[in-house]
């Protein structure tokens, strides 16, 4: 159908008016505007709205108080269409959908969750825990406002926003020799088994650092769960090389592990928050940017034991 919300508009101020001169005075239009607004809808609809009487007033017909209770109905539901979408534009409410990197979410999640419900009692969190590849494939597809992620595999449609680095470091048993160490040498480390993250892009990162020397550790078992990971090591199973470090050193199982730096040359691994480059962003999705901001992006003894 061709008809358009302003020919409904001024069907409407009609009715009310009584007169198209008064409707027309009304909306600040021309009544001849109003006049061929009306006899489209009629021609379009095939029915006559307003009986028309000489002394320029008019009165509904039958059809046409159906017509203009259903056009009103309409009309209203736009206007609470209008004002809905300009809320979730410009205003702290709606729902933002926040994905982060598996590995990472039990360390920054929590308080990030804590910060927008404080904040934004408004803003609904839709979240959601996945690897680097698959964080980047949402952003781009549209199904994540934002991701927290580390910077390991850049993308020209993303745009990653660091907000504090980590150092690789060496995780070990507590009764390793190395363990002993003030820092541990890639060199040793290559001739025990490396107990690897099985995620795509993260596995390539670790073992990249040992390709740099020309090194290839042992291949232990692959692991999809850091928690697990940390157990393994902890019963003397290998080693691993990660990124940030839990408060405790006690596993599930009792075992500690033990957190070394590495004495080659390590590269500093930004985490921030990114997104889709192309996209707009709505005050809601900006305000939970800024909150990431407040509590990821300052020097504070948190953030700076996440470090080995």
């Amino acid at each position: 159908m061709a008809f358009t919300l302003r020919q409904l508009r001024f069907a409407v101020a009609v009715a009310d008016n009584g007169s198209v001169t008064k409707a027309a005075k009304s909306l600040g239009i021309s009544q001849p505007g109003i006049s061929l607004a009306i006899r489209e809808l009629e021609a379009e609809f095939g029915l006559s709205i307003f009986l028309r009487h000489p002394a320029k007033n008019v009165t509904l017909t039958q059809s046409g108080r159906d017509f203009i209770s259903q056009a009103r109905a309409l009309l209203n539901e736009c206007d609470s269409f209008e004002a809905n979408v300009l809320g979730l534009g410009y205003g702290m409410r709606g729902t933002v959908s926040v994905g982060c990197f598996t590995l990472t979410s039990p360390f920054v999640m929590p308080y990030i969750l804590k910060g927008i419900s404080e904040k934004y009692t408004d803003i609904t969190i839709n979240f959601t825990e996945e690897s680097l590849d698959e964080l980047n494939k949402q952003l781009k597809s549209g199904v994540l406002d934002i991701a927290l992620m580390y910077d390991m595999q850049q993308d020209h449609q993303i745009e990653f926003e660091p907000l504090f680095h980590v150092n690789p470091y060496a995780l070990l048993p507590e009764d390793d020799p190395l363990s002993k160490q003030e820092k541990v040498s890639l060199f040793d480390l290559a001739e025990r088994e490396m107990i690897t993250l099985d995620l795509p892009v993260t596995e390539f990162f670790f073992r990249s650092l040992f390709e740099e020397y020309d090194l290839k550790p042992k291949q232990g078992q692959r692991i999809k769960s850091y928690e697990l990971l940390r157990n393994l090591v902890g019963l003397g199973q290998g080693f691993s090389v990660l990124l940030m470090k839990p408060p405790a050193d006690t596993t599930y199982t009792g075992k500690r592990v033990v957190a070394r730096p590495i004495k080659e040359e390590m590269p500093k691994v930004n985490y921030g928050v990114s997104v889709l480059r192309s996209s707009r962003q709505t005050q809601a999705v900006q305000a939970v940017v800024q909150v990431c901001r407040d509590v990821l992006a300052k020097e504070t003894d948190w953030v700076r034991s996440f470090r080995a």
